[in-house]
């Protein structure tokens, strides 16, 4: 009977230990510090990072998320077609920054921009209707955005059902 009793306790002790979750901290960083270094031309300059302004494969859930939000944007196509995205530039720069789309057939993007602990501090939308347009953006008035500070873009190309075709992200810092 010892020997249950020694034996269930080690059995509870170690059922315990084991169920315990560890909790990802609320303040956990994300490392946004390689980035593609652009000049006003948008050419590139160094540090090319091969991960940024192109397809992305997968998403955390987390990462996902960020563009579950509603918007009023409505396209006529069905299909999915080519994207093309060119890196933000000048990067880095005092905030202004601008980013090319080329896309084949008419759908909607999506635009998260996050800070390091992975919170949104600017998203819009855009209709595009095919072809090649130019993203501006201007972060220089923005009490979210603060100098010396790195931050990423998510976005997300939507065909008129509303289904993501591609999705990808870009670092950029403001100096």
């Amino acid at each position: 009977m010892k020997n249950f009793y020694a034996f269930a306790c080690f059995a509870f002790i170690l059922i315990h230990s084991s169920s315990c979750k560890k909790e990802i901290s609320s303040t956990s960083t994300f490392d946004y510090s390689n980035f593609t270094v652009t000049d006003s031309s948008c050419l590139y300059v160094a540090n090319v990072d091969s991960t940024d302004w192109t397809y992305d494969a997968s998403w955390t859930t987390a990462e996902t998320a960020l563009l579950n939000f509603n918007d009023t944007i409505s396209t006529l196509d069905s299909t999915a077609g080519y994207v093309q995205v060119s890196a933000s530039c000048s990067n880095p720069s005092a905030g202004l920054f601008i980013m090319g789309t080329d896309v084949e057939k008419a759908c909607s993007m999506k635009i998260a921009v996050v800070n390091n602990k992975l919170e949104v501090i600017h998203y819009r939308t855009a209709k595009l209707t095919g072809g090649p347009m130019m993203h501006f953006f201007d972060f220089q008035y923005t009490g979210s955005f603060h100098k010396n500070e790195n931050y990423r873009m998510y976005y997300g190309f939507y065909t008129s059902k509303d289904s993501l075709y591609y999705k990808g992200h870009g670092d950029f810092r403001i100096e």
